[in-house]
């Protein structure tokens, strides 16, 4: 039941986002939560965001998406859109990072749109449900490619996803891929498109008075050698200084840390690195890339940890 519950997270999980309030009021009840540990095997299952992304960013026009419209659309004003890939966890579980995104490219002078959620399949893809997810694969990937012919960037906040768009799918795609692109958002940030938008808000600086610490998510430090170091090129132009901490795992790796056989062991993965790590350092001052890391940190330390992209919106502020 417990393979199910996470492999299929991205199918139920939309449903219950429609009423937040209710299955939250469910889910904080403690007697609940030990019946899903005793009959899912799960623990510490998160809340849905309140309010939703949907009614944070409604009649705004990132919630336009009209691919008849955008296809219209002339190569210069495309020049000026960028498309946000949705993933179930920032989605429905962080929504106001997702909105902080949407404020940043606005901020840059440039137009946000909230691409329809698709499932990714990834949670499928780690629970072995190796069938389903080429099918969940096969239909992103054929939507994610219509939207590639837009020429317009796509870009995608969790690691995790997004690199499962370049590396599962490839392997059990293969060809049938396609050739689209979502990028992570330094990579994005360190495009022509967005540094022309940065030095015309004359950002680029080399005056790096305020200080950040970067907590990499695992995925992203392994699939993506180069993540770190563009992170840190993409706060110095923003006139920030930012240090890369060396750690080892989190401890949640996605929905490991939430399995009641596993417990101990996330705990003491989180204890060998992070939480030493952060308890020398000024956690208003540290930055996770993956939610399942700011999770972790939330449930064991009690510590909201900020993404790079809410440190680079202040900037702006």
């Amino acid at each position: 039941m417990k393979d199910y519950a996470v492999a299929y997270a991205e199918s139920y999980t939309p449903l219950m986002a429609k009423f937040p309030r209710f299955f939250n009021f469910w889910l904080g009840q403690p007697w609940l939560q030990d019946v899903t540990a005793k009959t899912l095997g799960m623990v510490d299952v998160p809340l849905l965001s309140t309010p939703t992304l949907a009614h944070q960013l409604r009649g705004q026009y990132a919630m336009s998406f009209d691919l008849p419209f955008l296809q219209g659309l002339t190569a210069a004003e495309r020049a000026q859109h960028v498309l946000i890939v949705q993933d179930p966890f920032t989605s429905y579980y962080e929504a106001q990072l997702v909105v902080a995104l949407v404020e940043l490219v606005e901020r840059l002078g440039l137009k946000a749109v909230m691409v329809p959620f698709k499932p990714n399949g990834k949670p499928q893809h780690v629970k072995g449900f190796l069938r389903q997810f080429a099918n969940t694969a096969r239909d992103a990937a054929d939507f994610l490619n219509t939207l590639q012919q837009l020429d317009i960037p796509m870009l995608g906040l969790e690691p995790a996803l997004v690199l499962c768009y370049r590396d599962e799918y490839r392997k059990i795609l293969s060809a049938q891929r396609g050739d689209f692109m979502v990028q992570l958002p330094q990579e994005w940030l360190l495009s022509a498109q967005a540094q022309a938008a940065i030095s015309q808000q004359g950002l680029v600086t080399d005056d790096t008075t305020e200080v950040y610490h970067l907590f990499s998510h695992c995925t992203e430090k392994t699939n993506k050698v180069s993540a770190e170091q563009e992170w840190q090129q993409v706060f110095s132009g923003f006139g920030l200084t930012l240090y890369n901490v060396s750690l080892g795992c989190c401890g949640m790796a996605g929905s490991y840390g939430h399995d009641v056989s596993n417990l101990a062991a996330s705990k003491a993965i989180y204890a060998q690195s992070w939480q030493r790590a952060l308890a020398e350092r000024d956690p208003s001052r540290c930055l996770a890339t993956g939610y399942s890391c700011r999770s972790q940190v939330k449930r064991i330390d009690t510590l909201q940890l900020k993404h790079p992209i809410r440190a680079l919106l202040n900037v702006l502020a």
